[in-house]
């Protein structure tokens, strides 16, 4: 299996042109834990265009309050991006500094950040709690009632837009991967949406999948990459030993923005037995 898995990461990244890969990160610590070294591999290739969508704030129910943990959070995902560009180049130049600008896209506005060939959405929709049963503060409204239809009018938690219906959100996704694809091959990393390899994963991490799985039907020609999340600990390590060290230096980065914005660091045993693992398959759409 990993050999499988390796083979078909170099495949996607040899076989063909500059592509855009799209990695859909629920929260802002998903893409570390599940679906690296496969960031890093698309990150050090210059000429390809990593793109990281986080579809929610991440704030388990906070919202603005609480030191702004969901601001801790994004924190520690531009932290490790940046952490990664400048593993292949020199930081000189760069340090931290990142464009920063809100985007209009369909209507919504959605902020955007950029490090050197790497882009990352932070959409700041409230969190949808483990179940999508969501919180109190949010009225209990989630990604996934919303994707259901049980609710309406979904609101970022910073106020900046709301998404009247799940058409309105799917039709703003589509745009978003219109604007920043290029070149000849676009990939979408998601989880995976069967719960016979995936099981029991969390409500935002699999609606987010679902929404762009849909996405991904209705503009076509694209490889998915679908990732075994919470269940990954679960199986044995996979990854090169170099690959290794890699991951568990990008997760330090990750966990030190929340010490260091008053919180509590999820370096951890818990957190900590997702590192090393990375567990996909792939599906072609014409």
């Amino acid at each position: 299996m990993r050999i499988l898995f390796s083979l078909l990461f170099l495949f996607s990244i040899g076989a063909h042109g500059q592509s855009t890969r799209f990695f859909i990160s629920a929260h802002q610590d998903d893409w570390q834990l599940f679906m690296n070294p496969n960031v890093y591999n698309s990150i050090k290739n210059p000429q390809d265009k990593t793109v990281i969508i986080h579809t929610t704030a991440g704030d388990a129910g906070e919202g603005k309050g609480k030191r702004s943990y969901y601001k801790a959070r994004e924190e520690g995902s531009l932290r490790a991006l940046r952490f990664l560009a400048n593993t292949f180049e020199s930081g000189v130049g760069f340090g931290t500094e990142m464009n920063e600008e809100m985007v209009q896209i369909n209507g919504h506005k959605m902020q955007r950040m950029s490090y050197r060939n790497c882009v990352v959405y932070l959409l700041r929709l409230p969190d949808g709690n483990g179940q999508g049963t969501g919180y109190p503060l949010h009225r209990e409204k989630s990604l996934k009632k919303l994707y259901e239809g049980t609710v309406k009018n979904l609101h970022s938690i910073d106020s900046t837009t709301v998404y009247k219906d799940k058409k309105d959100l799917i039709t703003s996704l589509k745009a978003l991967i219109q604007k920043e694809q290029h070149g000849i091959e676009t990939e979408l990393h998601l989880a995976d949406t069967d719960p016979e390899n995936n099981p029991n994963d969390h409500s935002d991490h699999q609606t987010s999948s679902k929404l762009f799985q849909e996405v991904a039907q209705e503009i076509g020609k694209m490889r998915l990459f679908l990732y075994v999340n919470y269940f990954s600990s679960e199986k044995p390590k996979n990854i090169s030993e170099d690959e290794f060290l890699m991951c568990a230096a990008t997760w330090g980065v990750t966990t030190s923005a929340l010490g260091d914005l008053e919180h509590y660091s999820t370096w951890d045993k818990v957190h900590n037995a997702w590192i090393g693992r990375q567990y996909f398959r792939t599906l072609d759409l014409n």
